[in-house]
């Protein structure tokens, strides 16, 4: 049952993670022009970057750098599949933003949810 608990929480915090990123990235950093559309979407990147990372939790690795890559990338893919149009390179723009936030959390009160847990 903890197994369980700690893959929502890992879910929560990368959902959270992409959502920021794509909100930010997704309007260019206007956050006046912010919209029910615009979180609607960047939950829609968050669900699917979030259980990406889920997924990834079963496979046993133990370098933090790699979470944090992860993060990124399957921001990114997710970011990319969810909405196709954008500005140049958003969809890179959202991923390594996510990153960014992966690495301020980790150092952070947040620690290491990121990493596999049994």
């Amino acid at each position: 049952m903890q197994g369980a608990i700690n893959k929502v929480k890992l879910w929560v915090e990368k959902f959270s993670e992409a959502w920021a990123s794509c909100m930010f990235c997704m309007v260019q950093g206007d956050l006046t022009v912010l919209s029910f559309n615009h979180a609607i979407v960047a939950s829609k990147t968050g669900t699917l970057a979030g259980l990406a990372m889920v997924v990834a939790s079963f496979v046993p690795w133990d370098n933090r750098w790699l979470g944090v890559f992860l993060t990124g990338a399957f921001t990114a893919l997710a970011d990319s599949v969810i909405h196709a149009e954008g500005f140049p390179l958003e969809h890179l723009a959202t991923g390594l933003g996510a990153m960014l936030l992966c690495v301020l959390l980790e150092r952070g009160k947040y620690g290491n949810r990121y990493r596999r847990s049994d």
